[in-house]
């Protein structure tokens, strides 16, 4: 199903069944997606939102509001999408179809959110001034599509993570130093993974890589990954790996 999708709508669908989960809620629906989408593509937001951060602060206080959360559920357990949420998926093929694009990218995912219009996540983006035909036409005229990663790329996105992906830098240097894992092991890891991926493609790979050599809980590695985005269990984790 997901095919055509690139490497960050792929990750808007998984932060959206991950939203999904922690709501509680027993599908993913359209507004799930919007906040994977916001999570995701920061320089989407960048583009089409007025005032970024505080927009995306709003938007997840106004969903949290909108919904009576449950009991967190696990994320190994299978999530199925609601019909709403079918249909953005579907609207956004039509998008990327419409502007001739092979790969259905984040705008395209956005522009299925403002088709389905009765949905609450189109409610709280046409709140914020967001309109179909603008963003067509504001795509049409300087594009900047959100591409799928190549092989060319891979180099490239081995580089110094990310200020949200810090962590992977830190536990990536201290297994390397420690001999636990190698550079190279990295890059074949990483394209091994590259069809598969649910994070940024190195971190899917480091992650797949700790769990294989038995330093992580290959069943939770979505939750570690969050969790290692705090400070205090990051330095947790790296001293356990000095252990080894």
């Amino acid at each position: 199903m997901f095919e055509r999708y690139t490497e960050k709508a792929r990750r808007v669908v998984f932060f959206a069944r991950y939203e999904a989960s922690q709501f509680g809620a027993s599908q993913i629906e359209a507004e799930h997606i919007l906040l994977g989408l916001i999570r995701e593509d920061k320089k989407l937001t960048a583009r089409f939102f007025r005032r970024p951060h505080a927009e995306i602060e709003s938007i997840c206080k106004e969903i949290e509001g909108r919904r009576i959360p449950g009991k967190p559920i696990s994320t190994n357990i299978d999530m199925p999408l609601s019909q709403e949420a079918k249909r953005v998926l579907s609207y956004a093929a039509e998008e990327a179809e419409r502007l001739e694009n092979r790969h259905i990218g984040t705008e395209h995912l956005l522009l299925g959110l403002l088709r389905e219009e009765k949905s609450i996540a189109a409610e709280i983006l046409y709140e914020r001034g967001l309109r179909l035909s603008d963003i067509r036409q504001d795509l049409l005229r300087d594009p900047e599509i959100d591409r799928p990663i190549t092989r060319k790329m891979i180099r490239h996105e081995l580089q110094p993570a990310e200020s949200g992906e810090k962590w992977m830098e830190e536990i990536l240097k201290t297994c390397v130093e420690r001999g636990l894992i190698t550079q190279d092991d990295l890059v074949i890891e990483f394209e091994r993974v590259a069809a598969l991926r649910q994070f940024r493609a190195d971190v899917e790979a480091l992650l797949r890589l700790l769990a294989a050599k038995g330093m992580a809980d290959p069943q939770k590695l979505l939750e570690l990954a969050f969790e290692l985005r705090d400070e205090k269990k990051l330095a947790e984790f790296i001293e356990k790996l000095r252990r080894i």
